[in-house]
């Protein structure tokens, strides 16, 4: 008698159980807007001052950087709560990829562009942009 009330008791206690299935929220709207962009470029060591935007993509995790090394050049990223990461994309013959993070109003991005036409170096980058 023990023993079964020992396994009912048991039992009880595993399906009173409750698991939650909770999906990360990706907040996006943090990373949207206008930035003025501080771009220094390792591989010219030179540096450029210019604004890029920041849209919403139609997919919940994407989003789009606007003039981002060239102007005209839309490119997509993705996000992780305070991460981007940029995937590697081909636009217009330049090859793209990066990553990095946002704090505050502050958003630093190492990417590299290599233009698949031309036997130029593949350009490493940093910018610091500020909204």
């Amino acid at each position: 008698m023990k023993k079964l009330i020992g396994f009912a008791a048991l039992v009880f206690l595993a399906s009173s159980c409750v698991y939650y299935d909770v999906e990360p929220h990706y907040d996006r709207d943090r990373f949207i807007g206008f930035y003025d962009v501080e771009e220094y470029s390792r591989t010219y060591k030179d540096r450029t001052f210019y604004e890029i935007q920041i849209t919403r993509s139609r997919f919940d995790r994407e989003v789009y950087i606007d003039d981002l090394y060239i102007p005209g050049f839309r490119v997509y990223a993705k996000v992780d709560f305070n991460n981007i990461r940029i995937p590697r994309q081909v636009i217009d013959g330049y090859e793209f990829e990066g990553s990095g993070s946002i704090i505050g109003n502050k958003l630093r991005l190492d990417y590299r562009v290599t233009d698949l036409y031309s036997y130029d170096p593949t350009d490493y980058c940093e910018i610091t942009a500020w909204r």
